[in-house]
């Protein structure tokens, strides 16, 4: 935040940002954010980094992956739901909108299998 908006603008929305506590449920690992470079977008990066997140959720006997997505990301929840990611809900938070850019945000889950560990 700070790199993107500088210490007056970015502060803020770092402090909006920490009222949002994401602890996890027993068994569940909350996934909270990858990035891929622009240049490396559309390549599988981001595919492989959600396998190796759901290995480490399988060697730490996690049953579910969660993470959180945010309506102006259509590109990032497409990709999850091609790994197997589902929407629980979506919390509309239109007063983020003016200060964050987004307007919703849909929490997502996937579920550890046996096939998510490594071999």
């Amino acid at each position: 935040m700070l790199a993107a908006y500088g210490p007056f603008r970015g502060l803020p929305r770092l402090a909006v940002l920490a009222l949002f506590e994401r602890r996890p449920e027993p068994g569940e690992l909350v996934m909270d954010g990858i990035a891929v470079d622009a240049r490396r977008r559309g390549l599988g990066t981001g595919g492989r980094l959600l396998t190796e997140i759901a290995a480490v959720a399988a060697e730490h006997g996690c049953h579910r992956v969660r993470l959180d997505v945010i309506d102006v990301n259509p590109r990032a929840r497409a990709l999850y739901e091609r790994h197997g990611f589902t929407a629980a809900r979506t919390e509309r938070t239109p007063y983020l909108r003016t200060l964050l850019g987004f307007g919703a945000v849909t929490t997502m889950h996937r579920p550890v299998t046996p096939a998510d560990a490594r071999t």
